[in-house]
Order: structure tokens, then sequence, then C-alpha cells
């Protein structure tokens, strides 16, 4: 059985290290990582960005520098219309649940293939997949394994390019991108939580 989305839920404490007085609100994850040592996990999956009132970025009509789990969030007073300054801003982090102390079981489901490479590619798309097989796959899957399905060889092995590979979307191997023209034909499956 999975578990309801909400119990693999793993964000940090809010975090407000700047203000927007400077050259603006500069809440970058290095920085914040040496303040608050082991509070951020190694690699974010998301960021959620609000002001202290609760607002989101969208709401608040500012410019925004950068938002990403790689740099954090940066608002510039300099890129703000008519010489205002930014918001004042929180952030925080999603992590892996066992970040959170929740050592979540991965369970995998059966092996789909649903597409040949003969046409443009070899298009394993979790929306796809949903459709062709109501109910067989959770709701936020946390890992992709794709191999061959003549010989099960792992894609990272096959010296491939591929267009999409996440657990969240699927897996694409388009033939354009590929040396001989054609990828292989690929099969897919999803590990969910237990």
């Amino acid at each position: 059985m999975v578990k309801p989305l909400q119990e693999l839920e793993c964000w940090t404490d809010w975090f407000n290290r700047d203000n927007p007085s400077g050259s603006g609100d500069w809440e970058v994850l290095s920085v914040l990582r040496k303040d608050n040592p082991g509070k951020i996990c190694s690699r974010p999956i998301g960021i959620e960005v609000k002001t202290l009132s609760g607002l989101t970025v969208s709401q608040t009509g500012d410019q925004i520098y950068r938002q990403d789990t790689t740099t954090g969030f940066v608002c510039r007073n300099d890129d703000q219309p008519f010489m205002r300054m930014c918001s004042d801003y929180r952030v925080r982090f999603n992590c892996f649940p066992s970040f959170c102390g929740g050592e979540v079981t991965v369970c995998w489901t059966k092996w789909y293939n649903r597409d040949r490479p003969s046409g443009s590619g070899d298009w394993e798309l979790l929306s796809n997949l949903r459709e062709q097989y109501p109910g067989q796959i959770c709701a936020k899957p946390l890992k992709l394994e794709v191999v061959t399905t003549d010989t099960m060889t792992p894609a990272s092995s096959t010296g491939e390019i591929f267009f999409l590979n996440n657990p969240t979307q699927g897996f694409v191997c388009k033939n354009s991108d590929q040396k001989d023209g054609r990828c292989k034909d690929y099969q897919v499956r999803f590990g969910c939580p237990c």
C-alpha cells in the first residue's frame, strides 16, 4: 500500500538570513548551509519562497534574479521597476524523506513498454503510461529504472543520449539524437514509496 503524499513530504525549516535593505534579498543556499549546519540536505529537490507575511513571489510582482535548488533565492533591488525594493523573503527546501528521518522503502512497479523506437523514438512518458495502465503507478514516483527490452542493459550503459529520464515525467529517447539515428527499445519501471 502506498503512503499518502503528505507523509512523504520533507521540508526544512524556513530561513530568513537577509532583508532587502542593501542590494536586495539574498537567501543563498551556500550561506544558509554555513549559518545552519546540518539543517539543509545536501541535494534539495525543491524550494519554496514566500514573503514574511506569506505572499508568494508571483503575488508580490517582484522580478527575481535566481530561484533554484542550487543557488537558493536572490531578489535584486536593481531589477525592480520604479526604483522600489524587493520584498523581504524567507525560503525552505524540499528534501528526500530520508533527510527528515523517514526511511522510505521503495516498491517497484512492473515493467512497462508502451512504445517502440520505430517512429521518432522511444517515448515512455509517465502521463501516457498512467492513461494506459490506470491505478498502477503511484502519484509521486521517487525513482525510475530504464533498461533495454532485449538484454535488460541499464539505459545509462548504452551510450545513447536521452531527451528525458526522470521519475516525475518518465523516459524519452529520440532517434534524431543518436549517432546511428535509432534508439534501442526500452522498458521502464517506477519506484514508489511502500
